[in-house]
């Protein structure tokens, strides 16, 4: 149940973010990330919000719980013409763009799991998709979805010791629209390269010094994770001493 009226705005988030971004709302999408994949001829910075998801996905196929009204689902359109280690890094762009985005909003503090985690309490605070098309080893554009939670909603049972939203942990109300504003325009300062996210990501790294169980088709070994490199490849210690570098769509990580 929603109890603050929070409707999103195209004027109120253009004229708080950088004039790279086209945004556009609907009330109602099947997936942000499936409809721009459907339009991928969109300029660069096309940005797809809509109120609510009746087919949200996340990673590995799973689904992300989209109620109407009481989160961001955000998907974002980059044409970036370089090599697929790209989309690990624009994948860290976004983590630590929401995180910082939601520390300034509501002066809470969260945790990035790799890859596309958000944590706050240790609950799933928000996910991040990335989907691409490469052509001759270059990525022809990139997806990237965001769902976060903001408002308190009535969760499936599956998810109601997991997942998180921001208003259980705070008074503070503030529209979504600023929300994504801050997203949008801290996302934008790391693609850029005006300002570097790593700092960041490296400090909101969950699990350090952990022991971990990684997930791959082929096994699952336990390992320690060690942090990340500069190109936000997860470094971990094999039982074995040797150290090993992971990248995205490799793994899952449980405790």
């Amino acid at each position: 149940m929603i109890y603050y009226i929070d409707p999103l705005n195209k004027e109120s988030i253009e004229k708080n973010c950088p004039s790279f971004y086209d945004i556009h709302i609907f009330d109602t999408l099947d997936s942000t990330n499936t409809w721009l994949q459907e339009h991928s001829e969109l300029p660069e910075g096309t940005v797809i919000l809509a109120d609510e998801q009746t087919q949200g996905r996340g990673r590995n196929g799973r689904s992300f719980h989209s109620p109407k009204g009481s989160g961001i689902y955000c998907s974002l359109l980059l044409t970036p013409q370089e090599n697929l280690l790209d989309v690990l890094e624009c994948t860290a762009m976004a983590a630590v763009a929401c995180i910082k985005a939601i520390e300034e909003q509501y002066n809470l503090t969260c945790s990035i799991k790799w890859l596309n985690d958000i944590l706050l309490d240790q609950k799933k605070l928000a996910g991040i998709l990335c989907e691409g098309k490469l052509y001759q080893n270059h990525m022809e554009y990139l997806i990237i979805g965001i769902g976060i939670n903001v408002h308190s909603f009535i969760r499936p049972k599956e998810l109601e010791s997991i997942a998180a939203s921001i208003e259980d942990y705070t008074v503070i109300k503030k529209p979504r629209n600023e929300l994504i504003a801050k997203f949008l325009t801290a996302f934008y300062s790391y693609y850029s390269k005006s300002d570097d996210f790593r700092s960041l990501y490296r400090q909101r790294l969950a699990f350090v010094q952990k022991m971990i169980q990684v997930i791959t088709p082929q096994e699952t070994y336990s390992a320690i994770l060690l942090g990340v490199d500069d190109r936000c490849r997860l470094k971990i210690q094999k039982a074995d001493g040797s150290i090993d570098y992971l990248s995205s769509g490799e793994i899952s990580i449980r405790l």
